[in-house]
């Protein structure tokens, strides 16, 4: 399993979640960002510009298989006009 946490506005969240599952998500959190959150953590690259810093961004943690992450990183990437990956983590099946 493949965990991806990313960071989009909340104006595009509703056609950025609808890709994530078409894309194959087995799971979906979302998570509201604070503005302060915002500007100090995740800089310039993503809300740089005078108009991101007023929108509201939402953090999306999405589950899905190994063989479809690709899928949905592309789907993400191909959605959203900005959006930051923060963390992409496999999470290994413990075996007892």
């Amino acid at each position: 399993m493949k965990r991806i946490n990313i960071v989009v506005s909340a104006s595009e969240m509703a056609a950025v979640r609808k890709a994530i599952f078409f894309a194959g998500a087995n799971r979906l959190i979302i998570v509201p960002v604070s503005n302060r959150t915002c500007i100090g953590e995740l800089g310039d690259w993503y809300c740089g510009t005078a108009i991101a810093r007023r929108e509201d961004h939402m953090r999306l943690e999405v589950t899905s298989d190994d063989n479809r992450s690709d899928s949905i990183i592309s789907a993400i990437l191909s959605t959203a006009h900005a959006a930051k990956i923060e963390n992409i983590s496999s999470d290994m099946p413990h075996h007892d």
